[in-house]
């Protein structure tokens, strides 16, 4: 039973969603591209520039504050579970809220565990390190916080509305790039933390349509994943 659902859930994750599939392999790409040939170039000429976008670029990041998704989402499903009304909403922000937290814990985890320096430090050092296990700030560069909270939601609604997907996606890289700016991560770093976003994001889509009853499912009968051959 256990290697049935796991396989249904490989073949649903990769055939049945091809535009996120190919956002998976683009990420990874651009990741690699971006660690290997832009990054330093980037932050480089970034530093010259970034005082006249700041102030911009911090309000861009501040739209994309991890803890404030997850807030809402469990709050709104609270709400209506209290209120008993617009059930099938329920659904919606109960997701967004398991997504959120998920890609919170995982943030918080693996930020301590791969510790890359962050650019600020790395323009007075100019050697681009890695010290796993340290909890210092000025090494907590990947994955990105604010980017995983954006993107994570951007998957997560794309699935239930998309039609809107390409907008969601889009919207949610423009406002994290002001990470880049600010000079808090590198363009790999962006990069690589919107590919596990979207695993995240994806496979709480997947897990919930298994595990839930069909008549919640049914619901959002217009979701592309959750509909059933």
């Amino acid at each position: 039973m256990r290697d049935m659902f796991l396989l249904d859930f490989i073949k649903r994750l990769f055939f049945k969603s091809p535009f996120f599939c190919f956002l998976l392999f683009f990420f990874f790409i651009a990741t690699i591209f971006c660690y290997i040939f832009l990054d330093d170039f980037l932050i480089g000429n970034l530093s010259f520039y970034m005082f006249h976008f700041r102030p911009l670029m911090k309000r861009c990041s501040f739209l994309i504050f991890p803890p404030f998704y997850l807030i809402v989402s469990i709050m709104a499903f609270l709400l209506i579970r209290f209120l008993k009304s617009k059930e099938k909403w329920g659904l919606f922000y109960f997701e967004i809220a398991i997504a959120q937290c998920l890609s919170i814990a995982f943030v918080r985890i693996f930020k301590i565990v791969i510790g890359r320096m962050r650019p600020e430090a790395f323009l007075v050092k100019e050697v681009k390190t890695f010290q796993f296990f340290n909890d210092s700030h000025h090494f907590h560069s990947f994955p990105s916080g604010h980017t995983m909270a954006a993107m994570t939601l951007a998957t997560s609604l794309s699935l239930f509305f998309p039609k809107w997907q390409l907008l969601f996606i889009i919207s949610a890289l423009i406002l994290s790039s002001s990470r880049v700016f600010l000079l808090n991560h590198f363009p790999s770093d962006l990069f690589g933390t919107a590919f596990f976003s979207i695993l995240i994001a994806l496979s709480v889509h997947l897990i919930l349509d298994q595990i839930l009853p069909k008549t919640f499912r049914s619901q959002f009968h217009d979701t592309k994943i959750t509909r059933r051959n």
